[in-house]
């Protein structure tokens, strides 16, 4: 863990003179990865004409191809280094992550910085099994959650960040992300819709609910009671995003409860 988190350190410092870099596997010089040919296929095949659209998805820098870590994973694991050395996210926090990225939790884990567990309904290896709809944990039970990519998979995202809420330490935070598309005024959602080629076309893939516009999204957070920030390629700075491998266009979406 010593070891990787200054390697970590040492690659904040000197970013600006790395072609790449990817912050979850610590990979100078890394290699990037298209966005696998089944999605733009399967696009195309059932007429999603939002395709390459999304906030963050980079079509041509989309996966390490050393660990696998999506540009996603990198964007989170770069800001928990920075939060991390601020002392803004502190030693011994309690932290849960919601169907945890495999390459971003094993990091996390080999840090050894956090009380850290993850959760899922479906997923294996998880230490918990829960539906994020209506969890087990008491109130204000972590201080810290990563949510990423989820909302759009369950029934009712409204419940959903209502419990993110409840089990979220006044004065916690989190990392609250969902596939957005740039240019889109409304949210679309159908729950009419339930064939795996009707979601294929409506909302890009066959187990999403629906298809996320930011307005819409960053309103409907506040609803529940969170305060939000957004983080892009200003407040990153347009190298980092470079040297990650990020789509112009990507925004962190990190929530707080006051």
């Amino acid at each position: 863990m010593k070891k990787f988190y200054l390697n970590m350190l040492g690659s904040l410092k000197s970013l600006h003179r790395q072609q790449s870099f990817c912050p979850v596997c610590g990979v100078q010089n890394a290699r990037f990865l298209p966005l696998p040919d089944f999605y733009r296929e399967h696009a195309t095949r059932h007429g999603f004409i939002h395709f390459g659209k999304g906030e963050m998805t980079s079509l041509e820098t989309y996966m390490c191809s050393n660990c696998t870590a999506s540009d996603r994973e990198r964007l989170y694991a770069w800001w928990l280094s920075r939060q991390i050395e601020s002392l803004q996210l502190k030693r011994d926090i309690k932290c849960i992550h919601f169907a945890p990225e495999e390459a971003l939790s094993k990091m996390i884990r080999n840090l050894n910085l956090f009380d850290y567990t993850t959760a899922d309904l479906g997923m294996k290896n998880v230490d918990f099994v829960e539906n994020i709809m209506s969890t087990s944990f008491e109130d204000e039970s972590f201080d810290f959650f990563i949510c990423s990519h989820v909302l759009e998979h369950v029934e009712n995202d409204d419940r959903a960040i209502q419990e993110l809420y409840r089990i979220t330490k006044k004065g916690g935070s989190g990392i609250l992300m969902a596939p957005i598309i740039v240019g889109l005024k409304s949210t679309i959602e159908d729950p009419t819709v339930t064939s795996e080629e009707g979601r294929w076309g409506m909302f890009g893939q066959y187990d999403h609910v629906r298809l996320y516009a930011h307005d819409d999204y960053v309103k409907k957070i506040r609803r529940r009671g969170f305060s939000i920030k957004e983080f892009g390629r200003d407040y990153f700075g347009a190298n980092t995003f470079r040297c990650l491998g990020l789509k112009k266009t990507s925004i962190l979406y990190v929530v707080e409860k006051q």
